[in-house]
């Protein structure tokens, strides 16, 4: 059995660093856009991470690779309990 894989804070996060989807489970209320290089990758790279979904948000949706958008809702995390 390996390791857990880091889970990540706000204050950890920068663009163009290579996370899974998975480690930024912890992150709430924030939009985030993970860009793959294929449809194979575990790991992408954060293009997006925002308050809203804004213009620049949108325009990730139009382009060729695979994405993946994240959001974690706080409200509905703590409705679960």
């Amino acid at each position: 059995m390996g390791m857990p894989e880091k889970k990540y804070a706000l204050k950890d996060l920068h663009i163009g660093m290579t996370v899974k989807a998975e480690q930024l489970s912890e992150i709430y209320n924030k939009y985030m856009i993970l860009l793959f290089d294929n449809k194979e990758s575990k790991a992408g790279r954060l293009v997006f991470c925002g308050d809203a979904q804004n213009q620049e948000y949108d325009s990730w949706f139009m382009q060729p690779l695979p994405i993946t958008p994240i959001y974690n809702d706080k409200n509905e995390l703590e409705d679960m309990a």
